[in-house]
Order: structure tokens, then C-alpha cells, then sequence
């Protein structure tokens, strides 16, 4: 329901802005006013002049009025989406001047407003909900620009994680804020950009598909933000999938970046989840003062653990440390040492018999390859239980069974030839 309201606010927000054509082309009922026979939301739309004051700050404080022909415009938007942009640009006063901009009371609810300014190579969004009328104007403030960014700190918003049977896959979102008053211009850094590194371990990042490339830029596991961090507001916000690999049910998570961490929240399911065939009870550890770990329940017996760690003030290069719990390694160790014992056994079983046909027969008795035989078929049973139970991968039982297939097949050759001698 809420998001069939948003397309019906969108949907009216942009017959809102093509009225003017919708007017022109209805004829006027009853000898009345252009508006007569337009629908009622149509009939009370409202166009005005609007003008826009840009100045820019100063190091001292204070501002001046923008230099002309700044590039100026005004997006509508309507429950989030795009409508329709007006341009226009700065005159020597620094004042741009528009006509026409929308605004209706039947739909007013849905309206936003965002005017943007592109000074230097940096376009500096100002959001509003509403537009002044009759002769007002709106004033925005430019900030300078800087490219030092010992001023940028870091929140690691929300790091998720989703255990695999050798890996986790992680989601994580970073946001980085602006303390100064200026905005920061990344793309100047050594390396064109902000370097943002992957947990240890990390590999193979991929972007959120939202992510413009032309602002972060993936290198081997390191990300690049290459864009402007502009002071207050909003923090800038980056978020991508990886994995971890791991070899114990323990790993200890460090992560370290270049600016200053003010927090993170982590969250790691706990219980079977959805796809998951056994239980994985993870578990989340505190290292040293670094945050919480609380245990929620949100129904349908899905569990998190929650680890909070609000108000962290970690300097550049200290990094952010916790503990993950109850990774599914037994089980892998348990197989994997089983299948290298049996290929280990099956290889003395198959070269010892290309041996005996040399001549070396009384090495390899048939009670041997009886022996071997059977201890083949327990472990391919074994592997079909690790099955059932979510323990191994259909994909992976799939290439160990056809291993030790063929290996029962030239047991069972060397069992036929000894019975023939």
C-alpha cells in the first residue's frame, strides 16, 4: 500500500509539472477559465518565480556573493523519484532567477525540492520541502573547498555477516562524515582517492549496484572514494559485498582505514537461517572496550547477535577489533581429513597395483583390496549423511564421489584380475 501511494504521488507530482501543457490543450468549458474541466488537483495548481541568492563562504567566516554564471537548477522530486529539473544560472549578482516552479496543495505532502549549485567541478545539493512565494527568494551558502581530509571520520554503519562453509559473506556499509566547513575534494589524494581497505582477509569486493564507479572505484581489495565529502548534512555513504575466508570457528575481525572510526554495529545471525539446513549458532565477542554484545530475538526464531559500538574514537590506522563465534569448521575438517586419508589410501591401493602387476603380487592380497574396497563404500556413505545434514555441499559430494568411483573401479579391476591368476 505505501508504495502504491508513492507511485500515485509521483504520478500526480509529475502531471503537476506538464499542466501547463494539459491547460494549453483543454478547451475551456462553459465559456470559463483555462482550468475549467482539468482535474481538482490540476485545477489548484500554483506556478511562481523563484530566486535563488548563492554566496560563498569564506575562511573568515563570512560570505560574498557567488561570481555569474554558476550552473543552477531545481529538481522536483516526488516520494524520492526524479520529476522534472529547471536550469538556470547566476548573474553578476550571484542571483539565479526561475519561473514557473510548481507547487500544489492537493499534493504539496509529496513535493520536495533540491537546489544544486556546481562551483569548481562540485555540485553542492541543498534540500528543501517547500519554495517561497509571491517575490520570495531562497539563499544558499557555498562552502570552500579542501582536500585535506584529516577531518573526515569514519562509522562502519552496519558490517552483516552470513556464514558460508568456508567463508562469510559480508555486507558492509561505511559512512564517512565531514567535521570541517569545508568541503573535502577526494579526488586529489595520492592515488585519486580516498583509499578504503577490506577487513583482513577480505576479498573480492563488488559494489552496491547504487555506487557511480566515477565515485568509488574497486583495486584488487582496496576501495577508492573519489568524490566530495561536504560538510554537515548527510554523511557519505558506501556500501560492499565480500568475503572472508576462515579456517578455525574463531576469527578475529580487524579492521583498520586511514581517517578516524566513530562507531560501528555489527550483526551476525544465529540459529538456522533461510537456505540453511543445520543450525549455526555464531556468537560475537568484544575486544578490549570496543562496544556491547546484546542477543535479539525477532520472531519466527530468528536470533541476532547484536554488537553496538557507539561513541568509538579511534585514530587513523587503529583499528576497529571483535571476535566472530561458532563459524561451521568442525565438520569441514572432520570430511576434509577423511577424504585426503582416503585418497591417501586409494593411491597406495592404485599405484601399488600397477606395482603388482609388475610382479610384486603377494604385496597386495585380495583381502587388502577387499579391505580397501569397503572402507571406500563406508566413506561414500558418510559423505551422503554429511549431505543430509547440511554438512557438505551437494557440489562438493558430487566431485569427491566421482574421485573415489573411479578408484573403487580400479579395485574392483585388480580383485577380477587376481581372481582370473
Amino acid at each position: 500500500m505505501k508504495r502504491f501511494h508513492r507511485f500515485l504521488g509521483t504520478a500526480l507530482v509529475a502531471a503537476l509539472c506538464l499542466a501547463p501543457v494539459l491547460a494549453s490543450a483543454q478547451p475551456a468549458m462553459g465559456g470559463g477559465a483555462g482550468t475549467a474541466g482539468l482535474p481538482p488537483f490540476l485545477a489548484k495548481m500554483q506556478r511562481h518565480d523563484v530566486t535563488v541568492h548563492v554566496v560563498r563562504r569564506n575562511g573568515q567566516g563570512g560570505t560574498a556573493a557567488a561570481p555569474a554564471d554558476l550552473p543552477v537548477s531545481i529538481l522536483i522530486t516526488a516520494g524520492g523519484s526524479k520529476v522534472r529539473s529547471y536550469e538556470s544560472k547566476t548573474g553578476a549578482d550571484g542571483v539565479a532567477a526561475f519561473t514557473g516552479i510548481p507547487t500544489n496543495p492537493e499534493v504539496q505532502a509529496d513535493i520536495g525540492y533540491v537546489v544544486s549549485v556546481d562551483v569548481d567541478g562540485v555540485r553542492f545539493p541543498f534540500t528543501a520541502s517547500t519554495i517561497p512565494t509571491d517575490g520570495g527568494f531562497v539563499e544558499v551558502a557555498v562552502p570552500e573547498v579542501g582536500t585535506n581530509p584529516a577531518d573526515l571520520t569514519l562509522a562502519h554503519s552496519h558490517i552483516e555477516l552470513f556464514p558460508d562453509e568456508e567463508n562469510l559473506v559480508v555486507r558492509h556499509t561505511m559512512q564517512v562524515s565531514n567535521r570541517s566547513d569545508k568541503a573535502i575534494d577526494l579526488s586529489l589524494q595520492p592515488g585519486g582517492g580516498l583509499r578504503l581497505p577490506l577487513p583482513a582477509g577480505g576479498k573480492h569486493p563488488e559494489l552496491h549496484e547504487d555506487l557511480s564507479k566515477d565515485i568509488v572505484e574497486v583495486r584488487g581489495t582496496d576501495l577508492y572514494y573519489k568524490g566530495v565529502v561536504l560538510p554537515g548534512g548527510q554523511p557519505t555513504e558506501v556500501t560492499v559485498i565480500y568475503t572472508i575466508e576462515y579456517d578455525d570457528p574463531v576469527f578475529e575481525w580487524t579492521h583498520a582505514v586511514p581517517v578516524r572510526t566513530t562507531g560501528a554495529l555489527v550483526v551476525a545471525p544465529t540459529g538456522r537461517q533461510q537456505g540453511q539446513r543445520v543450525d549455526l549458532p555464531l556468537g560475537l565477542l568484544t575486544r578490549g572496550d570496543q562496544g556491547a554484545v546484546q542477543t535479539r530475538d525477532v520472531g519466527e526464531g530468528k536470533r541476532f547477535q547484536v554488537l553496538r559500538m557507539p561513541g568509538l574514537d579511534l585514530a587513523p590506522g587503529q583499528p576497529v577489533r571483535f571476535a566472530i563465534t561458532g563459524l561451521p569448521v568442525e565438520g569441514r575438517y572432520k570430511l576434509g581429513a577423511m577424504v585426503v586419508a582416503l585418497l591417501f589410501v586409494v593411491g597406495l591401493v592404485f599405484f601399488g597395483f600397477r606395482g603388482s602387476a609388475a610382479g610384486d603380487t603377494e604385496r597386495l592380497s585380495r583381502a587388502h583390496l577387499e579391505n580397501e574396497r569397503d572402507r571406500l563404500h563406508k566413506a561414500l556413505d558418510r559423505m551422503r549423511k554429511a549431505v543430509e545434514k547440511g554438512r557438505l555441499s551437494h557440489a562438493r559430494f558430487e566431485r569427491e564421489q566421482e574421485a573415489i568411483t573411479a578408484r573403487l573401479v580400479s579395485l574392483y579391476r585388480a580383485l577380477d584380475r587376481l581372481e582370473k591368476t
